[in-house]
Order: C-alpha cells, then structure tokens, then sequence
C-alpha cells in the first residue's frame, strides 16, 4: 500500500513520537523510510529593529540548523537501523510546509506521518502550524502523532 513514507523532522518531542509511528508503519508495509529536516529562513523585520547581520552571520546561522538537522534526520535513520529499514536522508531550505508537500511530489512518497503539539485555540492560530498546513494541502495521506 505505501512504498515510501516521509517522516519530516525538526528534533522536537512531538516530531520524535512520529518517528517512532513512521518506523513501525514502514515496517508494516516494507516500505522506505524518508527522513526530511527543512531549514526555515528567519525574517529579521519581525523579530528585530535593529540593523541586517552580516553575511558570515547568516552563514554560521544557516550552518547551525543544517547541522542540526543532519543531526535529526541521522537519528531517524539510526532508529531505523535497529529494524533494517532503508532511510534517504534530505535537508531542505524554505518555508518547512511548502518544502514538505514539494519533497512529497518530488520523491513520490505515498504517506506522510508528522508530529502535532496539540495547540488548540488562540495558541494554534497565532503560532500556525506546519503538521495543519501540510494535511489540508497534501494530496497523500498524513498521519499526525500527538505528542504524548
């Protein structure tokens, strides 16, 4: 049924409870598992007024959530080891929903399985949410795992 699940990571709790429901439908369906981690640009004008970092700064930013995220995708894929599933790992740069639904197309994957905080009210909607974001617009079933 699924030849290809894609599990987006950002080394959170809630991402961590999917993974471990990614692996275990993976194993259900022999299927290859993908572990995507997307670097997410900051735009300054909303969190400060004060002057544009230099070049080497956003270098060394961009350095850090990449290797953080190698760091994320390398932990799936060791969790994953310990049943012999294959894992391609991916990292990503841009907005994390719409480079998730872009890997789901380019890689062909068939399902989708992504952490949720939970949010609920105000909290929901003024934070957003990349899991409610990628399951209204995904054209590929998504199952989200609730931080436990």
């Amino acid at each position: 049924m699924y030849d290809r699940i894609l599990v987006p990571t950002d080394g959170s709790e809630p991402a961590a409870a999917a993974i471990e429901e990614g692996i275990e439908l993976a194993r259900q369906q022999d299927a290859e598992l993908h572990a995507l981690y997307v670097v997410e640009p900051i735009p300054l004008g909303r969190f400060s007024a004060g002057p544009k970092p230099a070049s080497a700064e956003w270098e060394d930013v961009v350095d850090e959530q990449r290797s953080e995220g190698e760091e994320a995708t390398a932990d799936v894929a060791e969790r994953a080891a310990e049943y012999d599933l294959e894992v391609v790992e991916a990292i990503e740069h841009g907005s994390p929903h719409a480079q998730i639904l872009s890997y789901v197309d380019e890689a062909d994957i068939d399902a989708v399985v992504m952490g949720t905080h939970g949010r609920s009210g105000a909290d929901r909607l003024v934070l957003g949410s990349v899991t409610e974001k990628v399951v209204r617009k995904s054209e590929v079933p998504v199952l989200t795992v609730r931080e436990t």
